[in-house]
This record gives structure tokens, sequence and C-alpha cells, in this order.
């Protein structure tokens, strides 16, 4: 079953239902669910095991958001601890676009962490409540070093490859220096292109709240990371309505 982020009920029904899944619609505005961990085309068992949500079908409901004439402004409701890389500045900037169309605010009462603050960043307005948590400016890559145990387990790896980063992730062999040299360069791009995504909209995040650390609600506020704190949904559905809704 999907897991979704709702204010539903609290105001007017549209008339006509959306088509995606992640979308509602009430009263002038469109709210996107952005729950659980973010990924491209997430199989079977990252749906059911771990809640993950397809960032394709994020992208198709905003989309459908942004098309429609009973949707004046865009809420992302997030409860997520972030996702892959893969996909997650093209969905940042697809919010991005939208907003120069129609208002996008951000709310989260749960995470809005890593990936899923990189998409959130690009809203005109983020808002959350005083024990959720915000932010995970970082990027991570783990690597398992499984030659030990594959040599306690009487097993030799002979590996035949061409190319001197072809071998990285193979199980069984270690990396060498130029293969950990590369991820690492790979990871430092990716981490300035995030910290420049959540530096886009003119907030003054200082450099040491962007280590990888989330916030409370109220510290993240502190760190500008958002635009304030409130105490649950329906009160930045209101601001939205009273601001953008005619």
């Amino acid at each position: 079953m999907r897991r979704t982020v709702s204010c539903a009920g609290l105001f007017n029904e549209p008339t006509e239902p959306p088509t995606s899944e992640l979308l509602c619609v009430e009263d002038g505005i469109g709210m996107v669910s952005i729950a659980g961990p973010l990924m491209k085309r997430p199989d079977f068992f990252a749906r059911v095991l771990l809640g993950a949500t397809d960032m394709d079908e994020i992208s198709e409901a905003l989309a459908e958001a942004c098309d429609r004439a009973d949707v004046q402004a865009v809420l992302l409701a997030m409860d997520s601890p972030g996702g892959t890389v893969n996909g997650t500045p093209e969905l940042a900037a697809l919010v991005a676009a939208i907003s120069k169309k129609k208002y996008v605010y951000a709310f989260t009462d749960g995470q809005m962490c890593s990936a899923a603050y990189w998409i959130a960043s690009q809203a005109d307005a983020i808002y959350a409540t005083p024990s959720a948590r915000v932010g995970s400016i970082g990027v991570l890559l783990p690597m398992i070093d499984d030659t030990e145990a594959f040599k306690q387990a009487g097993l030799k790896v002979d590996l035949f490859a061409a190319g001197k980063y072809k071998s990285v992730g193979v199980p069984g062999v270690s990396l060498t220096d130029d293969q950990r040299a590369w991820l690492q360069s790979d990871i430092e791009e990716t981490y300035a292109d995030f910290k420049a995504a959540v530096l886009a909209r003119g907030r003054a995040i200082p450099p040491d709240a962007m280590e990888g650390q989330d916030f409370s609600g109220q510290k993240a506020f502190a760190n500008a990371l958002t635009a304030g704190v409130v105490p649950d949904c329906a009160s930045v559905m209101i601001r939205m309505r009273n601001r953008h809704v005619s």
C-alpha cells in the first residue's frame, strides 16, 4: 500500500478528480504527496518493504498540478528521508520551473532530508513542524569491502577487466587508490550541485549548516532552511489559500 501525506477533507473537493494518485486538489491548491525513499522506477520490493515512491510518478503529479486550471498553487507534502541522486536534480528543476507559473510551497511534519530537501529547496517557501527533521545537505556512497569475508570463506576472485575504473563494486575486490579518488570526486561534484541548488532561491543558509546534518523544525528555521515553523499542514494550506487563491 502506498504511503501518502494528506490534508484531505480540509477544504472543498474539485469537480474533476486528479489522474495521479499522488495529487489531490482542494480549494485551488494542488497537493502532491512525496513520501518514503525517492527512486527512479523502484521495484516491487522497494515499494512494499521500503515504501519507496517513483520520481517519475511525482513528476507526473507535478505536471498535472501545473496544467490544471483549478490549481492556483502547489503544495509539496513531504515525509521522506531522501533518495537516489539519479532523478533528483531533474525533479528539483521541474519544481523550479513550475514555481515560475504557480506558487509552490513545501511542508513536512516528518522528514524533509537529503534528496527530499534538494527538491523542496526549489519551492517558493518551505515550512516544517517543530518536531520535523529538515536538511541533511550532503551526499553519501557506502562501499562494502568484503575481500576479507571472501578470504575466510576460501574464495578468491580472479578479475579480468579493461579500464582502471571498470572493477569498482565487484564483490571480493578491494578498491584501488585511483578508484577511491574517482568516487570521491564524483561525490564532491554532486555535493557542489546540491549546495548550489539549495542556495539558488536566495536562502542564506550558512556553510556549516550544509555538512550533512539534519535539524529540528526550529533549528532549520534558524539556519534559513525554512521560512518558518508551523503547527500543521492545515495552517500552510490556509496561508496559501489566503495569499494565492482567488
